[in-house]
Order: structure tokens, then sequence, then C-alpha cells
């Protein structure tokens, strides 16, 4: 570390206050870092099973054994328009507090991945769940009619949280249909009523096809010892002095390591000692007009430096994919594939994964950040529209889809990668 820097600003504990309400741990002593579990841990939780595992399933990963995580929350050079943080506590582009060691670091945001697991996520709650779930489609199953979660709530005497949970998961699960005309009211799927004779038949169904107490039991024992990190919460990684050397602490730990860049620091990258397993660059524009005005950069050159790190990524030591974060009728525009096609096929990443971005927390300001009178549904991309954009790109760069997750929106497509395993090893 250069001892001659001077650090500028502490940050502030309301400002850990705050995002202690979002469900995030802020860890280490000079509060710039920080771990969230993600949905998908959570859904990995309810079930133990790879149906309900995000994208990097295919990578081998699985949710719950995923440690969430960012050494720099506060602090970005982009204030991209999708973005689920509040751009308003941002500290700015440069990274101005004394940096925590990365050793500490990694020791705290396991501590608290495992205490979150026990004490929030907790194998009593995922047990309760698959007993509510039991007990609503029994009393479906009996009284023959559709009901909505806040009178099955009432009628079973649990709260609507716990009912909300249980109901979306026999949802999703296939066990549960909305009644025509009304998403407020949820009735028995025909094609699981036809199963049920008996209500005895209920649990049998439910382990086939959702999930077991001993898998909820042995999941959660898993994920006491976390085996991947996905340092892409909040902020830009790159921005944290110590980034290689966090790097190798998680390897340590025998951990594979994701990091996702916006890729504006070129020579960061370059002069990286130790490399994540896997190298996610951010690509959310064909060209710099779209890059301003999706990104908002606060530096000079922004896009420039991205396209200096689009020629290192072929010759780095590790697996590298460009992720084009699609926002429907912003960059998801049939006249942007030839220009990301260029762009693609300079780089020659391994992978290219294009993912719709996720409206929830602040990325619902979408529309006032892009200063737009549209409806949100105008931005927001659904599966069909990721995979009719993947399909052209795949079609024209000559480019094969190698995977589709509908539930995370996500398709990835190879480009530079000749192996018949996707799957991560170190």
């Amino acid at each position: 570390m250069n001892t001659e820097k001077k650090w500028k600003n502490e940050i502030s504990e309301q400002f850990k206050q705050d995002y202690l309400k979002s469900n995030y741990r802020i860890v280490g002593n000079n509060k710039h870092s920080a771990i969230k579990p993600c949905h998908w841990l959570e859904q990995r939780l309810m079930t133990g099973r790879d149906n309900q595992n995000c994208y990097k399933g295919i990578f081998g990963i699985k949710s719950n054994l995923c440690l969430q995580n960012t050494p720099s929350v506060p602090f970005c050079n982009h204030q991209c328009v999708f973005c689920w943080r509040d751009l308003q506590s941002s500290l700015g582009s440069t990274f101005n507090v004394v940096p925590d060691g990365p050793k500490e670091l990694v020791n705290e945001m396991i501590r608290h991945q495992k205490n979150l697991i026990q004490n929030h996520l907790s194998l009593k709650r995922y047990i309760d769940n698959y007993n509510i779930m039991i007990e609503i489609l029994k009393y479906l199953f009996k009284n023959n009619k559709s009901e909505s979660i806040q009178s099955i709530s009432r009628i079973i005497d649990t709260s609507k949280t716990k009912i909300d949970r249980a109901m979306v998961l026999l949802k999703n699960m296939g066990f549960l249909d909305y009644i025509e005309g009304d998403i407020n009211h949820y009735c028995i799927n025909k094609s699981i009523k036809r199963q049920i004779k008996f209500d005895m038949d209920i649990e049998p169904l439910v382990n086939k096809n959702i999930t077991t107490l001993r898998e909820i039991e042995k999941v959660h024992e898993e994920s006491m010892n976390p085996k991947h990190a996905a340092i892409s919460l909040d902020g830009e990684p790159f921005l944290y002095p110590l980034i290689s050397d966090f790097v190798v602490e998680f390897k340590k730990r025998k951990m594979t390591t994701f990091i996702v860049s916006n890729g504006t620091f070129p020579e960061k990258i370059e002069s990286m000692e130790h490399y994540p397993s896997q190298l996610y660059i951010s690509l959310p524009a064909s060209n710099e007009k779209t890059y301003k005005k999706i990104c908002r950069p606060m530096i000079r050159n922004g896009w420039k430096k991205i396209m200096k790190t689009m020629d290192l990524l072929s010759s780095l030591p590790c697996r590298t994919v460009l992720r084009i974060t699609g926002v429907k009728n912003l960059n998801l525009k049939r006249e942007s594939i030839d220009e990301y096609l260029k762009i693609i096929k300079r780089a020659n990443p391994n992978f290219l994964d294009i993912k719709g971005f996720t409206l929830q927390a602040k990325a619902l300001l979408i529309k006032e950040r892009l200063k737009s009178s549209k409806d949100l549904e105008f931005f927001f991309p659904e599966f069909e529209d990721i995979k009719e954009f993947a399909e052209k790109i795949s079609n024209l760069g000559n480019f094969p889809i190698l995977y589709e997750n509908h539930r995370s929106r996500d398709v990835l497509i190879g480009v530079n990668w000749k192996s018949n395993s996707m799957e991560i090893k170190n």
C-alpha cells in the first residue's frame, strides 16, 4: 500500500445504518465493504434443489454456497440508470478512506454470511415454510376453492409474510395458479389436483416435485462453508486498492471468485498479480453516445478506457466474460447489434452474457434517471426480449448459445470457448 496517500474521508455511521435497512451487512472497521444474501441464495435454502439456482449454476456454483460481496460499496465512477443502489448515497469515484486489510475483510464477510443464514435465513424458517406449504395445499384441496394470501393467513393463523413466501414458491413450482382474471387469488393447478385423491397424497407430491425436510437440512449444513465469492454487489471493485490480495484471500480458503467490473481500469486489470477465476466486464452500450446516456460516467475518457480493457481480455490468464445488462428500448436495439459484434470480436472473451436488468430497489427510478415519461414496462426486458437479442448476435456472429435461464432472464453465448464443460475448477 502507498503509505504516502492521504485518505480524506470517513464513512459515516448513518451511511452504514441506511444500508443495514436493506439487509446489507457492512463489513470492516472503515465501512467500505459489504455482503448481502441474494434472492437465489434464499431460494436455494428453501429447497436445496438445482432448479432454485441462479444463472451461475452453469459454472457449477450453488447459490447457497455463494458469498455476494463488495470491497467498495460506496465508490463507483458510473451512475448507471439501471443500478439498484441509491446513487445519492455514493461517495464518488475515488476510494478515499483507509482500506481495510483483505484477510480481515474476508474473515468478517464469511462470519457475517454464516450469521445471516443461522439467524435470518434460518433452518427453522424453511422447515416452517415446508409445513405451511403442506397445510395450504391440504386446505385448498379439502375446500376446493380459491383463496388470497390474506384469507389463507386468517384461516391457518399464520402471518401474511410466511403465507406469501410459501404460496409464491408453490406458484413458481406449478402447484398453484392464479384464478382467471385475478392475480390475488390462488387455486390448485389442475394437473396437480388430478394427482391428489386424499390428503395423504400431498406431502409425497411436494417431496417429489419441490423439496423434502432432509434436503432443506442438508442445504443449510452446506451453507455454513461458502465455496464461491461473487465480488459484484455494489460499487466498482477495482477502486479498492488491494483487490488482487482480496482475491488471494478467497483462494486461500479454496473459494472460486468472480469479479464484475465496469472496465474503466485497464491498467489495474493488466497489472493484477492474482486474477479471479472469472472476470466479467460490463458492456451496457455499443458506442460512446449510448454509454454516456446509460452509464453517466463521472470520469473523462471512460469509453476509451473500456476499449483498452477490451484489447486486454484475450491475453488475461483467467476466464473472461462480456456482460450486456439489457435495457429494453435502450441497448437491446437491432441497430446496436453490428456495433456489439465488432466489440465482441475485438475483445474475444470466453463468453458473452446477456442479462436483463433487475427492476428492484433504486432501479425503479430508471424513468427519472433517464428523464423519460415512458412507463417502466417500456424499459423492462422479459426473457423473450433477451433471447431474441441473443439469437441475433449468435446467428450473425456464428457464436453458439450455451445456456438459457428463464427466471434469471439470462442467455450465455460462447465466443472463445472450446471445452465441453463450463464448470469453474479453481
